[in-house]
């Protein structure tokens, strides 16, 4: 070394070397006054050179000359970054090994390119070098079979495979000759670097279709269309289908998704009355007769005709309105006449899923109702007692009721074989997009054969169902009844109350005190420990009441319904669990304690009250924490004729004057990356 009595010879320049100086410097010994001291010694200088010897010699004896240094040989080798680990190995110890194995030298250049590969220089003799680097490459390949042992198709292994077969004979672990600069980049076409194949996804796509085609060939021969159309039906005129429709809460029918050249039969026109539509089926018509229902309602009377055509639909109706019905009638009359014997067909026709398991149990009381032909049905939902469901479901049924998450559970356990489907329904879909349960839906519909019959029904029209309907349906026809915007159910009474947190439980106190012998109430929360909080305070208070939400087993939910229910208690404190699929038709006043997160809660929070034609009363309460919502709720009301109260006007007013005063300041220091604040606090501010 250059500190060495009598060195004379100077080193060739490295820049290289320079570079990686700087970037080990924190690994420099200390400062110490004996090596210091060494230094000026004459032996300091031989016992440095004895012990390089010893640690770097090797088998190849003593150096025979300083000069030997300028002819070592370096060359360069390429690795993933991810794998230096296994290179240097513990303390080192894997490196330090192989260079006293193959007396080399070798660096490191922390250094990532931007293909994720390191660049590691060996240097000192040609045949130790090539051993060395032969020791590396080997790393990297017995790390290769280990990962994908089992994969006959060598040409999927990763980063360390040997490319000769397209880059000329170089391999993962890319070297060449002395490189001066180590961030230098590799010269061959980048897009092979990976060391993956290029993959023709048009021939790949050709033979997933294929494949499909030949699965699906497969199945038993699926017939649609049972409708027969009434001669009354038939006669009425263009003017006479558009006046009962808009006498009918203004029903708008339109077909979507629309494939151009492709002639698509006319949608057919409303039922009036349920002999137009199943006369067909008069065992049917006195189930009907039993639930004291005396016309269809606006969705049931053009539902009927589309979906006992074969016809996809799409059902958009505000919640109470009988949508359940409209789809459940025509499964079972696609079920019954279906031209292979129910014996043969190896698993269930119909599959009904739904967003919550209290509506799945609420869809399959529907079910029981009407005792058509024998039809056997099951609801499989999470928290219920899975080997009873199986049970059941290897008995043999039907029509299957079920939550995503537990039919995904009996799909990939082979229970339930949905390639036997043939009517699907996705039952609130929108609140199951809002849940995140979209890729389960996607995964289930992946194994259902593709020219089934599909219904989606829904509240509301958001981007995320339309995209749904327009991946899954084959020209659905669209039933809306009322309003594609958001809007509540026009037999509701809705009262705003302004107040603070602290006055809501005595306001709830003087509306129990006030409660008639028939009424009953839902009062819903915001959080669970809120709901349970409310019931204990009311039950010290000798008030009967019963309390469900997501943490409470799936026994006293159901009998928190059953209570309800019959009578038993008058008051059922529920969080948003309760929002939707609660039909407890003598539901007399929904109470809303905490005002929900969004307005669409809201909508389904106050249709528990107000169902199949009866009246109903919703009292929110509103504190200044709400005023994000104030706007929209506005527009609930007045789209509803109901009273809005001034001061939640004001309330929206000041919320609006905040949103414009914090967007001029965001303007006045130049944008950035926005407030993003709670619902409550004025919603995301982005870049103006």
């Amino acid at each position: 070394d250059q500190d060495e009595p009598g060195y004379t010879h100077k080193r060739p320049s490295s820049p290289y070397r320079e570079q990686n100086k700087k970037s080990y410097s924190h690994f420099d010994r200390p400062s110490s006054p004996f090596r210091d001291q060494n230094r000026n010694s004459d032996s300091y200088g031989n016992r440095r050179n004895e012990n390089r010897r010893e640690n770097y010699g090797g088998n190849r004896g003593e150096r025979d000359s300083r000069d030997s240094y300028s002819q070592r040989h370096s060359e360069n080798v390429e690795i993933p970054s991810q794998d230096l680990g296994r290179l240097i190995g513990k303390g080192g110890s894997n490196i330090k090994e192989m260079q006293s194995k193959y007396s080399v030298q070798i660096k490191i250049d922390r250094n990532t390119d931007p293909y994720g590969m390191n660049s590691v220089t060996v240097s000192g003799d040609n045949e130790n070098v090539s051993n060395a680097i032969t020791s590396i490459r080997e790393l990297g390949e017995n790390k290769d079979r280990n990962d994908y042992r089992g994969r006959q198709d060598n040409k999927e292994r990763n980063n360390y495979q040997d490319r000769n077969d397209h880059q000329r004979g170089r391999s993962s672990y890319d070297f060449s000759g002395h490189r001066d600069n180590f961030s230098s980049y590799d010269s061959q076409p980048q897009e092979d670097s990976g060391g993956f194949v290029p993959i023709d996804w048009d021939k790949l796509n050709q033979q997933c279709e294929e494949e499909r085609q030949r699965k699906w060939a497969k199945c038993p021969p699926l017939l649609k269309n049972f409708y027969r159309e009434d001669p009354e039906v038939a006669a009425l005129s263009d003017e006479e289908v558009r006046q009962f429709r808009l006498e009918n809460n203004n029903i708008a029918v339109d077909r979507l998704f629309k494939e151009e050249g492709k002639k698509l039969p006319p949608i057919p026109n409303p039922v009036q009355r349920f002999e137009q539509c199943f006369s067909d089926f008069p065992d049917l018509l006195e189930e009907i007769r039993k639930q004291n229902f005396t016309k269809p309602s606006p969705i049931q009377s053009q539902a009927w005709p589309v979906l006992l055509k074969g016809e996809d639909l799409i059902g958009i109706a505000q919640t109470g309105t009988g949508k359940t019905l409209a789809f459940l009638l025509p499964a079972m009359i696609h079920t019954e006449l279906q031209p292979v014997p129910r014996s043969d067909r190896g698993g269930p026709n119909v599959l009904i899923l739904a967003p919550t398991r209290e509506l799945a149990l609420q869809i399959e009381k529907e079910v029981a109702k009407y005792n058509f032909r024998g039809m056997r049905s099951v609801c499989v939902y999470g928290g219920g007692d899975r080997r009873q469901q199986i049970n059941v479901v290897t008995g043999g049924v039907e029509i299957i009721i079920a939550t995503p998450g537990r039919l995904n559970d009996l799909v990939q356990a082979n229970v339930i074989k949905v390639e036997t489907i043939t009517y699907l329904v996705l039952d609130e879909a929108d609140r199951m997009l809002d849940m995140g349960f979209e890729p389960q839906i996607r995964k289930i519909l992946l194994d259902i054969r593709p020219d089934r019959q599909t219904i989606m029904t829904s509240a509301t029209w958001p981007s995320g169902v339309r995209r749904l309907a327009q991946s899954y349906m084959s020209n659905p026809i669209q039933v809306c009844v009322g309003s594609l915007d958001l809007a509540a159910v026009h037999t509701v009474q809705q009262h705003i109350e302004i107040m603070s947190d602290e006055e809501k439980f005595e306001r709830v106190l003087e509306f129990v005190e006030d409660m008639q012998k028939h009424d009953k109430a839902i009062v819903f929360c915001g959080k669970k420990a809120r709901a349970d909080d409310l019931a204990s305070e009311l039950a010290l208070r000798n008030i009967m009441c019963q309390c469900i939400h997501g943490d409470r087993d799936q026994n006293d939910r159901e009998q928190a319904i059953a209570d309800i229910t019959s009578g038993e208690v008058k008051i059922l404190i529920a969080t948003d669990v309760a929002s939707r699929g609660l039909d407890i038709e003598d539901i007399t006043h929904v109470i809303n304690y905490d005002f929900p997160r969004n307005i669409e809660e809201y909508v389904h929070r106050v249709g528990r009250t107000g169902r199949a034609g009866r009246r109903g009363t919703s009292i929110s309460f509103i504190t200044r924490e709400d005023w994000g919502s104030a706007k929209e709720l506005i527009s609930i009301l007045e789209e509803a004729d109901q009273e809005v109260p001034e001061k939640l006007r004001e309330m929206a007013d000041r919320f609006k004057a905040m949103k414009d005063r914090r967007a001029q300041e965001l303007a006045n220091f130049g944008g950035g990356r926005g407030f993003r604040g709670s619902r409550n606090s004025g919603g995301s501010y982005g870049r103006r």
